[in-house]
Parts: C-alpha cells; sequence; structure tokens
C-alpha cells in the first residue's frame, strides 16, 4: 500500500500512471475474468481491514451473484475512531489508487455507480479525492466506456455527518439515504439489499486498496507478506508519547512491542509504557 507514497506527485493521474497506475483495471477491462479474479481475491486470504475481518471475495461474490439492474460499491472512508489516521495517507497522497480499486469492485460485481463516504473533518481529503476523480474522468478511467470498454462506472463523494456510529456500515448507508444513522437489523445484509435497498459492496479504503496489489503479483505472494496464518500487511496508526508517532505498514501479525518499541521508537523521555489501547476506544486498555 505505502510502496510508492513517497514518489513525487503520485496523487496526480500522471503520477500515479508512472508507478503502473490503472493496469490492473485496463487488463480487466480487455481479458479480464470476473470470476478467475474472484478465485485469486479469495486465494490471497485478504480480510475486511474494517476491524470485522469477513473476506473481501465473499462479500464481492454475494453481490456479483445477487441480480440487479443497479448496484453500488460503497467506501467506507468514515475514519472517525480516536486514534485512527491510518488511511488518511492514501486519501491524501495516492487518491487514484482508491479510485482504481473501486472501478474494479464495480466491474466484478456489476456495479455502474462508486461512493466514497468521507469522514466530515477531511476537508483536504475531500478535495484531493474530487480532483483525482476529475483527472480519471477527463484520462478516460472513469465515467462512460472506460477505455472504450462498455463498462462504465460513476464516482462521486459524499461527507459525512459526523456522527462516530457512521463508521458501521448500515449505520453509514442510512445515514446516505438521509435518515437516521442507527444500525439496521441484519439479515438482510447489504450484499442484497444495501443502499436505496440495492446489493451493495461496502469496504474500508485499505481493503479496496490492497486488490491492484493482489492482481499483479499473486495470492501467494500477498499471502506471504503475513505471518502465521494471516495474510498481507496491516496500517497501523500509532500516536501517543512514542518518539515517532505516525502511519506504518507492517505484516499482518506484529505484536503491540514491535510496533511500540520498533516502529514507533518507543516511549520518549525515558519514561516507560504504562498502558496502551488498541482497537480504537472499544479496544480498552492493556497494561
Amino acid at each position: 500500500l505505502f510502496k510508492d507514497i513517497r514518489t513525487p506527485g503520485l496523487a496526480s493521474l500522471d503520477g500515479y500512471r508512472s508507478t503502473g497506475g490503472y493496469t490492473q483495471l485496463q487488463s480487466l477491462l480487455q481479458i479480464g475474468d470476473a470470476s478467475e479474479t474472484l478465485d485469486t481475491l479469495k486465494a490471497s486470504g485478504l480480510l475486511g481491514r474494517g476491524g470485522a475481518g469477513f473476506p473481501l471475495a465473499d462479500k464481492w461474490r454475494a453481490v456479483r451473484d445477487t441480480p440487479g439492474d443497479l448496484k453500488y460499491v460503497v467506501c467506507n472512508a468514515d475514519e472517525g475512531e480516536p486514534g485512527t489516521f491510518k488511511d488518511r495517507p492514501i486519501l491524501h497522497l495516492n487518491p487514484h489508487l482508491l479510485l482504481e480499486s473501486m472501478a474494479i469492485a464495480g466491474y466484478i460485481t456489476g456495479a455502474s455507480v462508486g461512493i466514497i463516504y468521507l469522514r466530515y473533518e477531511y476537508p483536504e481529503a475531500f478535495e484531493m479525492l474530487n480532483r483525482a476523480i476529475a483527472e480519471a474522468e477527463a484520462g478516460d478511467m472513469m465515467g462512460e466506456s472506460i477505455g472504450g470498454s462498455d463498462f462504465s462506472f460513476h464516482l462521486s463523494v459524499k461527507r459525512g455527518v459526523g456522527s462516530y456510529v457512521c463508521g458501521e456500515e448500515t449505520s453509514l448507508l442510512n445515514s446516505l439515504e438521509g435518515k437516521v444513522p442507527w444500525p439496521r437489523e441484519r439479515p438482510p445484509f447489504p450484499t442484497q439489499k444495501g443502499l436505496w435497498n440495492r446489493p451493495t459492496v461496502i469496504n474500508n479504503v485499505e481493503t479496496l486498496c490492497s486488490v491492484p496489489a493482489i492482481l499483479e503479483n499473486g495470492a501467494d505472494w500477498y499471502k506471504a507478506l503475513g505471518r502465521g496464518d494471516n495474510a498481507g500487511t496491516k496500517l497501523y496508526s500509532v500516536s501517543g508519547r512514542v518518539a515517532n508517532p505516525g502511519t506504518y505498514e507492517l505484516p499482518m501479525g506484529v505484536t503491540a512491542r514491535e510496533l511500540i518499541e520498533g516502529s514507533a521508537g518507543g516511549p520518549i523521555n525515558g519514561q516507560h509504557i504504562k498502558a496502551f489501547t488498541l482497537g480504537g476506544i472499544s479496544g480498552g486498555f492493556l497494561s
């Protein structure tokens, strides 16, 4: 995810293309087999990075297999959990990666509309994403008949309402529909009846953005990035009284000690760690 993050001009269409951007979308449109692509994503072991850990391929397959003349891809970019800022570097520095990933999801599932539900307190990301969408449309990578194909995908950004609970996917859907953002009872699941009762894919930024690299390098490559039974990498946010606060991409399965004392440089001013919390406010404190 962070492989090219420091490339100058990466946020622009030309900068993204210079790193191989939109290659996987173009390959799918030319010779792509949606079923074969889903098999690759399933074999990779990619799980949702928003907390629930649901297999991405299973969710996409459920939407693909559900009949409907209109389907949606919704990106959950409502990064409102206290202490969490893992998706923001992608939104600010590599927005086209998210756009390509959502278009791939649309092609595989049969969805023609994508919506990025963005945290209200991310005004810079709002501007960056809208600029990237305009560039992609002008460059024939978004909109009607992408790349001369029969696939059309229209993308827009909607700012959240500032409600913490909108990070939960069904609350997010109610918010998009202009309703009180309360969680829905399930079933039915969003894959069958999601936004406006249409089949809907909902994934967060990090999950979606893992897809192009998997398609480029293969399922075995992605699985090997993790530790033990864990597949892939994970973006970890570290804040508080540490030497190097920030966002780190490390193998899925690293220990808290490696993350805090290694990557983040440990506590500052010769202090000692008294407690830390993980997973936001619902994670509790560990000594």
